[in-house]
């Protein structure tokens, strides 16, 4: 399982695709420039033929980089120093990364026609961290340039220390902001709500982060849960948490949630009533299904009702905060500013159905 995830960690990190080039500024100085120009080659095809498209733009540019460069090592790179050798490889991976940069606006084009949302966010931060890379090493040729210009030649010691160690900790720089950021995020998502967007037949078009959606009010719509919990005719209402989206401290249900993503209704409809009331096993039924809309949110509202004449079983509910109001008193009240916008909506149906069979029954 470590290892896995450890994998899907470097697969999806556009950073690493630094990786073939950080080494390759290691075993120059030990090895053959050509076997090391092979080797970098290598790593970078690796990574280009496991690495999802919408992370692999640093691979994309060391891929054409080092083909250059294994090319260049063979002619006209033979009678160069080895660490003039480094400076021009440098150069080309930073010209890449600009043309990479270039490419941007066409790219987010083509990723916008893509079925699978997530690309062009992938593709996103691959381009944040190709910038951050061109321009680390922008600075670092230009810090060099000036170093060769006031003090001394590319082939002296401490320019190689100067040139290699610098570009080392640039790159690896990069790689761990980059992956503490992910790990950050990763945890941030680990705990993150997602809830489905759905059409109003309740089709499941999409997915979206519950602290995202609220932002974007009623731009998408939710499934939300609600059950009305009845008792010999009396309907039980409690105020809504300050911290709820809609009409927060106004009288209602209190067995209301979001569906979440993959969820299946009935254990929402459960849950809900499980957290309220700590009794998932009192008797539900399905009502009807409609849309809600106001300024603030959108909802495919599924309303369930419990009926509960057993005054054993009424009590046993772990209910606080909250009452039983009869038909009457909330008639009398409709309209005060004191109910939910739904409760008011569904308060209707229910006079007209079972509040009413509730009437004749008791005659």
């Amino acid at each position: 399982m470590t290892e896995i995830s450890l994998l899907e960690r470097i697969v999806k990190n556009p950073a690493f695709g630094l990786i073939p080039f950080f080494i390759f500024s290691f075993i120059i100085g030990y090895i053959d420039f050509t076997i090391a120009t092979g080797i970098a080659l290598a790593l970078t095809v690796i990574g280009f033929v496991f690495v999802n498209r919408s992370s692999r733009l640093l691979y994309n540019a060391s891929l054409v980089t080092f083909a250059i460069t294994l090319l260049l090592s063979i002619t006209a790179f033979s009678d160069l120093p080895r660490m003039n050798k480094f400076i021009v490889v440098e150069v080309l991976f930073t010209l890449t990364l600009i043309l990479t940069r270039l490419s941007k606006g066409r790219l987010l084009l083509f990723a916008s026609n893509e079925r699978d949302r997530s690309y062009k966010n992938l593709l996103k931060e691959s381009f944040r961290v190709t910038f951050q890379s061109q321009y680390g090493l922008t600075i670092h040729l230009l810090l060099f340039m000036t170093y060769l210009v006031t003090v001394g030649t590319a082939g002296s010691p401490v320019s190689a220390l100067f040139m290699k160690g610098l570009f080392q900790l640039i790159l690896l720089g990069i790689m761990i902001l980059e992956t503490a950021r992910i790990y950050i995020l990763s945890k941030k998502l680990y705990k993150e709500e997602w809830l489905p967007v759905v059409t109003e037949t309740g089709n499941v078009t999409g997915r979206i982060a519950k602290s995202v959606t609220k932002d974007l009010k009623n731009r998408f719509m939710h499934p939300v849960v609600r059950v009305a919990l009845m008792y010999k005719g009396s309907i039980y209402l409690k105020e809504r948490n300050v911290q709820r989206v809609l009409n927060p401290g106004k009288l209602d249900f209190p067995f209301e949630q979001y569906m979440e993503f993959n969820d299946e209704l009935d254990k929402s409809v459960k849950e809900s009533v499980g957290r309220e009331c700590g009794n998932e096993n009192i008797p539900l039924r399905f009502l009807l299904k409609y849309t809600f809309e106001n300024e603030i949110t959108k909802r495919l509202i599924f309303l369930y009702v419990s009926e509960i004449e057993d005054e054993t079983l009424f009590n046993s509910l772990n209910l606080h905060g909250g009452k039983l109001w009869t038909s009457a008193q909330i008639e009398d009240n409709l309209g005060s500013d004191i109910f939910s916008e739904c409760f008011e909506l569904e308060f209707e149906y229910l006079k007209n159905t079972l509040l009413l069979a509730q009437q004749f029954k008791n005659r």
